[in-house]
């Protein structure tokens, strides 16, 4: 009797183990690949949602031209379920793309600094789901996939809708305004922080942002050329010095626009012009 009974508690429990094999077979084979997929979904709308709000980061410190400090954290990887810990993972990386760069000169000094932008891109890597990443550029977020690109926001139905509305942004690297003492040039200048513009891997990665604003600048008097250097082969860059430039020729009598080279000259004797030219410099990085 006692066999007998040692034995069916065996077999019972055999039984169990094979019901709990099979319901973990069921759900691996059934709706283990669903729930991966649904997290790598919720997880790339986390890495979406951090770039808007990174780039919106940005944006407050191109408009302002101020000092600030900001930080945007979000997961490199996803997919983690119960019974299916592996994670995907990721890649974000942090390249300069120069813009304009300004050159003032009178009879013994020269002074430059240069407007630079950067564009940020996530790329994943093993995931359940679609490859998508997402890239920060020009003051707009694309989804990406291989070499395509697409606007993030509904507001755009292509990429060149978006760049088209990212004018007013990219001028804004750029501001020129008169002053008690002549002309102020203002600069905003981002580039990737030295050492820390990729990272790779499937746990938490920072995207930050430390942006300087230099008050006092560096001031020439009696200038005597302004050079607005187009560093971009983009129309709208080009449009948007010449509007700068002939804006400062048509206020300073005797001043005269080279509009191929972007160059303003000026006559000390006939109207000495003093300029004040300040910069904004932004590292951003990724850790």
């Amino acid at each position: 009797m006692e066999k007998d009974e040692a034995v069916s508690t065996v077999i019972a429990l055999m039984l169990v183990l094979g019901i709990l094999a099979t319901v973990i077979a069921i759900y691996s084979a059934t709706y283990l690949p669903g729930l991966k997929q649904q997290s790598e979904i919720e997880h790339s709308h986390e890495v979406a949602d951090a770039f808007v709000r990174f780039g919106s980061d940005i944006d407050y410190v191109v408009s302002h031209k101020t000092t600030a400090r900001f930080s945007e954290p979000f997961s490199l990887g996803g997919g983690e379920v119960l019974l299916s810990p592996v994670r995907s993972s990721g890649t974000v990386t942090i390249e300069e793309k120069n813009m304009v760069k300004v050159t003032v000169s009178n009879q013994t000094q020269t002074r430059s600094a240069t407007a630079s932008i950067v564009n940020i891109s996530y790329v994943p890597s093993f995931t359940t789901w679609e490859p998508q990443g997402y890239r920060w550029e020009y003051g707009f977020v694309e989804v990406t996939k291989d070499e395509r690109a697409v606007p993030q926001s509904s507001r755009y139905h292509t990429r060149a809708d978006a760049l088209e509305d990212s004018d007013k942004f990219l001028g804004s690297f750029i501001d020129v305004i008169d002053s008690n003492n002549g002309i102020e040039i203002t600069l905003v200048n981002l580039v990737p922080e030295n050492g820390s513009s990729c990272i790779t891997g499937s746990g938490i990665a920072t995207l930050g942002l430390n942006a300087t604003a230099d008050s006092k600048g560096v001031s020439l008097t009696k200038v005597t050329k302004i050079v607005f250097e187009d560093l971009t082969s983009d129309s709208m860059m080009t449009e948007h010095l010449d509007y700068i430039c002939n804006d400062i020729r048509s206020r300073i009598p005797g001043a005269t626009y080279d509009p191929d080279t972007h160059t303003l000259e000026f006559d000390p004797a006939v109207n000495p012009v003093s300029v004040t030219l300040r910069a904004v410099n932004g590292e951003v990085s990724v850790c």
